[in-house]
């Protein structure tokens, strides 16, 4: 087919159309495709098709081999620059037209058929779903990054404060058994002085002035009657240091980093003991209450420190509920005394459960799906973190295949119930 042939050929073709080599070089042009171009004829005629298109030229060429190697009509897609700048996506059916002369190249036939604005909105609309769908993603991503960087701080800072309570302990351990290991003959050496004085007072009733001058002065009567209860009062004291050393080190668990048994109830008190500072509540108010209500349990195959500081978030929040309660004054329903109730009970074989409650200010309905999600914080701005409950959500369902949840009624109280399988690697297998 020769241009000429076209020209004539072109007045009847109801779509756009170009005659064009397989290299890409318009040959003739019908005026429908030229309105497209927003040009006239004879300055599309002769030039290449890709200076007038905004695809890529690499593809354009290849989408016009394959024209001329098939036999059937190949369906493709060209974006046509206007004259005025604008863009117009056409659909472009593509024929070949083999020359009476074999030698001679392959001729092609393009049919452009202009896609509707919807279409064009419809790709737009397309393209802007992908890139909100690819924000959202990566918000999550930097939102998961977030968490993890702050998981990875609070996991560092744990044990940093694990090896500080451990080197701790073990610098108080020492002097600590030194003391009390020498109270016992103390005490003894202290009874003896005093028995020999009171022999020297039978049989010497009557000392001299100045004896009795010194008797006076230092007020002997009350040193013997003080002197026992002083020495008794020590041993209690260094007794208390030493379970809180015990309880330090059973806290840190420096040794127990890996899945090993472990005693809760002994996990339990120790998290107690490190916080019972916090039970003494402010002057005027009533102190918190521990109740205590172990069952037999068997010893449980976990990651010990975690165990530990989930058992120190959920009682320190009831700590905080508690004394909120009583700083707002806030009038509750029964009369009781602030308290914190332990419970542990074996369920089935294999499953325990320990049970944290309060009876302090409650959680309230607005707040309650939002309360094991991290950076969400009820307190004040500085006074928390709003990741205790989040990591330890994850310790026990992650680390532990084990479930936590919580029950509450505002103005009430609240309770936590963790549940744990016996052995852990069982349930990791």
């Amino acid at each position: 087919m020769t241009p000429e042939q076209f020209s004539e050929l072109g007045r009847v073709l109801p779509e756009p159309s170009i005659f064009l080599n397989s290299t890409g070089e318009i040959l003739a042009i019908n005026k429908l495709a030229t309105s497209l171009f927003g040009l006239p004829m004879k300055e599309l005629e002769g030039k290449q098709l890709c200076k007038f298109l905004s695809d890529l030229e690499e593809n354009v060429m290849k989408y016009l081999q394959l024209c001329s190697k098939s036999r059937k009509m190949v369906i493709g897609s060209l974006t046509i620059c206007t004259s005025a700048g604008d863009t117009i996506v056409c659909r472009s059916q593509g024929a070949v037209i083999r020359p009476k002369q074999l030698e001679s190249p392959a001729q092609l036939l393009l049919r452009l058929e202009k896609k509707s604005e919807a279409n064009n909105n419809f790709i737009l609309l397309n393209k802007k779903i992908q890139e909100l769908n690819t924000q959202a993603k990566l918000k999550l991503a930097l939102q998961e990054l977030q968490e993890t960087q702050i998981k990875l701080v609070q996991k560092e800072k744990l044990s940093a404060l694990g090896k500080m309570v451990a080197g701790i302990a073990h610098e108080i351990n020492n002097p600590v058994n030194f003391i009390h290991g020498n109270l016992s003959p103390a005490q003894e050496y202290s009874q003896n002085l005093l028995r020999l004085i009171k022999l020297y007072q039978q049989y010497y009733p009557d000392p001299p002035l100045e004896i009795k001058e010194e008797i006076e002065e230092i007020d002997l009567e009350f040193i013997t009657e003080d002197l026992t209860k002083l020495l008794e009062s020590m041993s209690i004291g260094t007794q208390r240091i030493s379970q809180l050393v015990k309880s330090m080190r059973t806290f840190s668990r420096l040794d127990e980093s890996e899945i090993k048994y472990i005693d809760i109830h002994e996990a339990l008190d120790s998290s107690l003991v490190i916080l019972k500072h916090r039970l003494n509540c402010a002057p005027n108010s009533p102190n918190i209450e521990v109740i205590k209500d172990y069952g037999e349990l068997p010893k449980v195959q976990c990651y010990g420190v975690e165990i530990n500081q989930v058992f120190m978030n959920i009682l320190s929040n009831a700590i905080d509920a508690l004394n909120e309660c009583q700083e707002k004054n806030v009038q509750k329903i029964h009369a009781n005394l602030p308290y914190i109730k332990i419970q542990t009970e074996l369920l089935h074989i294999d499953w325990v459960s320990i049970r944290i409650t309060d009876n302090g200010i409650g959680i309230s309905e607005a707040v309650k799906p939002k309360l094991f999600e991290p950076f969400f914080t009820t307190k004040e701005v500085g006074k928390g973190t709003g990741l205790g409950l989040s990591i330890s959500h994850d310790i026990v369902t992650e680390k532990h295949s084990g479930k936590i949840f919580f029950d509450s009624r505002l103005g009430v109280g609240a309770e936590f119930v963790i549940q744990m399988p016996v052995n852990l690697q069982n349930k990791i297998l």
